[in-house]
């Protein structure tokens, strides 16, 4: 069977999805969201041969290793455990560690099926990551800001 052409796979998928496609080329592919929170949400497709990685970075941008926090890195892979498909790591973007939910596929698992539900799951997630780390970031501003003493 021969591999489907990268670039016909995201075209013709997100066609019949209706999505508009923000860059294309033979080895990279990157979609837009604007989800119902207000946040964009961006999907990166890159091919590697016959495997497509699926990549949706967060908010959550680091100096170095030193800055992320072990909860939230703890609480992301305890979620890692709970889900069929995608998974929470660190990449380096741009030389800033990053919290990103992936998943990898080889080119000639994909179907519309799959392609939309896959997409959905990473966007949905890590736009609920963005909204808790939002959450926190207020609460911390919050405590931060009040005036208060622990005796």
């Amino acid at each position: 069977m021969a591999q489907q052409s990268f670039e016909h796979l995201v075209k013709n998928n997100s066609a019949k999805a209706g999505w508009n496609i923000s860059k294309l080329n033979d080895k990279q592919a990157m979609l837009k969201f604007i989800m119902d929170s207000g946040r964009v949400q961006r999907v990166y497709i890159t091919k590697f041969d016959s495997i497509l990685e699926f990549s949706v970075p967060s908010a959550a941008v680091f100096e170095c290793l030193d800055d992320i926090p072990n909860l939230i890195s703890s609480i992301l892979l305890t979620k890692n455990t709970q889900y069929k498909i995608g998974e929470w790591f660190v990449e380096n973007i741009q030389d800033k560690l990053v919290y990103s939910i992936i998943q990898n596929v080889n080119i000639d698992s994909i179907n519309f099926g799959y392609f939309i539900s896959l997409v959905h799951f990473l966007v949905s997630e890590c736009d609920k990551f963005d909204g808790f780390l939002a959450e926190l970031y207020q609460y911390n501003q919050h405590i931060n800001s009040a005036n208060f003493s622990v005796i």
